[in-house]
């Protein structure tokens, strides 16, 4: 049997950093009261059938709901089969979301760590898009365990299989746009299984909007702030917030993405406060993701190479996989030396994230960052930071 399968709860783990309670949150949509009605009128409740095309489904559970309608755990008629169903009251935006899913019907959902679609049919006119089911989102696991870190080795597994789904995209041309804690779900949580889901706002590389308010506003990368020509880095840099909100609790950057937020985050270069060689590690590879240049950002291939994923910084130590690892860290937790480290560690860099505003340059300088557009011209954009 896998020694994983008796690992203690990553829950268990969390509760050791005895910190305030993670409030996450995303941006504010608002709801097309039509369409709002709309989804009111249609009363799925638990109990109704769904008639698809490969079955009949039967509503056991709503799991949630929001601006584009409901998800619903739903058992398959003449099976056991369990499926997520997201019933989408506005036909167009559900048309949207299942011709994105075709897009990426051509990668295998389980080595490249995507959310599995089975069908799409119309229902009293919604749209229903059938998904497997899944666990809980990253988001939902740390509000509900009131936890402000999450074990390093977790993070590399979450990086790693994230890293390959942002891989297998870009090898179609194709960019989620909407990474963010809420969107990545645990497949198998005693395993470390993530996978990506929503594909509601994906879209071809070559048709990126610029101007427009892509991406939550957390997980917003700098080129959409600033209207600047885009590709598929601004899901490397969503990535990137996403996995330092996971290991310490903190946003890098202000959210209010004004000129503080620019400015912050072209400052913001600092993170040589661990001596260890895995935090290193880390740190390295999230300075490389939170590059403000896209250009220069490190992509899913090179990422995949790094050291923290490869652990090659380890050399001359016992490489466990990161599900083992994870096992190990729960023993030398125990320690107190030890975990009093690990939280005193994670403290500091919380600390330091919450801070960035603060931790900024106190001279006067200009900052004048790059960026290559498509056309091969060059955006020139300059900050004037003031004492």
């Amino acid at each position: 049997p896998s020694r994983c399968c008796s690992a203690p709860k990553l829950e268990e783990q969390c509760k050791q950093t005895r910190q305030p309670k993670l409030k996450f949150y995303s941006p504010k949509v608002w709801r097309n009261s039509k369409e709002n009605s709309k989804m009111e009128a249609f009363e799925l409740m638990e109990g109704h059938y769904l008639v698809g095309n490969q079955g009949i489904y039967k509503v056991q559970k709503i799991l949630g709901e929001g601006c584009f309608g409901k998800v619903a755990k739903c058992t398959k008629l003449g099976s056991q089969e369990m499926y997520a169903i997201k019933i989408i009251a506005n036909v167009q935006e559900g048309k949207e979301e299942f011709e994105s899913m075709k897009l990426i019907q051509v990668l295998d959902p389980e080595v490249n760590h995507l959310m599995k679609m089975y069908e799409c049919f119309s229902f009293q006119n919604v749209i229903c898009l059938v998904y497997e089911i899944l666990e809980e989102s990253l988001e939902d696991f740390l509000n509900k365990n009131e936890c402000e870190a999450t074990p390093l080795t977790c993070v590399r597994a979450l990086a790693q299989q994230m890293f390959q789904a942002l891989k297998a995209l870009k090898s179609i041309g194709v960019v989620h746009c909407d990474i963010k804690l809420d969107n990545i779900m645990f497949a198998e949580k005693k395993s470390l299984k993530f996978k990506l889901i929503d594909f509601g706002v994906a879209v071809e590389t070559n048709e990126l909007p610029i101007g427009a308010e892509i991406q939550a506003t957390p997980f917003r990368a700098p080129e959409v702030i600033l209207g600047l020509p885009l590709n598929e880095s601004i899901d490397m840099w969503a990535l990137g917030m996403v996995l330092a909100c996971v290991y310490c609790g903190n946003y890098p950057f202000p959210d209010d993405y004004d000129y503080e937020t620019i400015r912050a985050m072209v400052l913001y270069t600092q993170f040589d406060m661990y001596n260890d060689d895995d935090h290193k590690a880390f740190i390295d590879l999230l300075k490389r993701m939170l590059e403000v240049n896209p250009q220069r950002r490190i992509t899913p291939s090179q990422a995949l190479e790094h050291d923290f994923i490869t652990m090659k910084h380890l050399a001359g130590k016992a490489k466990l996989s990161c599900c083992d690892s994870f096992f190990s860290h729960q023993s030398a937790s125990k320690n107190p030396s030890k975990s009093s480290s690990s939280v005193s560690e994670r403290n500091s860099l919380a600390k330091f994230l919450s801070n960035t505003a603060a931790s900024l340059s106190s001279s006067s300088e200009s900052i004048s960052l790059l960026f290559s557009s498509k056309a091969g011209r060059t955006v020139q954009a300059d900050a004037s930071a003031q004492a």
